[in-house]
């Protein structure tokens, strides 16, 4: 094998493991949809906590409510005051 080939494997060996991070997008302060989900950890009308790949998003309002929900993603609604990034 090459050296040119060897340090190639070296350095993929090397990368860190390749998350998929969530899509999350925003309707104002109304609704917002996640994919990429890997489930709900908290669920009240004044917190939602969901848990992804990599980190939790914290969702904090008034009336918060889960309008849809599927294996990999949901739709929050309400009025939205805070989110959150918990890595």
């Amino acid at each position: 094998m090459s050296n040119q080939k060897q340090q190639k494997r070296r350095f993929m060996g090397e990368l860190p493991p390749m998350r998929t991070l969530p899509c999350i997008e925003f309707s104002g302060n109304r609704e917002v949809v996640i994919e990429g989900s890997r489930g709900v950890l908290e669920y009240s009308t004044d917190c939602i906590r969901v848990n992804t790949d990599g980190m939790v998003l914290s969702l904090n309002g008034r009336g918060l409510n889960l309008r849809c929900i599927s294996d990999s993603s949901l739709i929050i609604e309400g009025f939205i005051t805070n989110v959150e990034f918990i890595v």
